[in-house]
């Protein structure tokens, strides 16, 4: 006979009697374990303070304003206020504000961004205006 087990039950002994009607199953040698009787996580609990989430809003934009965003602006505010205070234009400055506009748009600062690239564009604009002798 093979090692391995058949599909089918094993035949019964011809010495054991068949069990009689109506009686139950024997059990299964596995028992799955109970149900866990306790809440979930997310049930139960009071929601949060509408003032920590105006915070949480607020972090979530302030994030705009951070890293390539804030150079990008804040090269933009240069090009722009420069010319009027120290009587200096940046020649290139304005296109470096650009780069850094773009580079915080592909890093998901889309807000800092924008107005980054539209500052640099004033100030580019500007310099233009300002160099031509207009």
């Amino acid at each position: 006979m093979s090692d391995n087990p058949t599909a089918y039950p094993p035949h019964p002994s011809p010495n054991v009697p068949p069990p009689p009607p109506g009686y139950p199953a024997p059990p299964s040698t596995f028992q799955a374990p109970p149900a866990p009787d306790y809440a979930q996580p997310y049930q139960n609990q009071p929601p949060p303070p509408y003032a920590a989430m105006g915070l949480a809003g607020a972090a979530g934009l302030m994030s705009q304003f951070t890293g390539r965003a804030a150079w990008s602006i804040g090269v933009g505010l240069v090009t722009i206020i420069a010319p009027f205070v120290v009587h200096w234009v940046f020649y290139v400055l304005a296109l470096v504000g650009l780069l850094y506009g773009v580079q915080a748009i592909r890093r998901g600062q889309l807000i800092g961004g924008i107005i980054g690239i539209v500052l640099n564009v004033i100030g580019g604009l500007l310099t233009v205006v300002i160099l031509t002798g207009g």
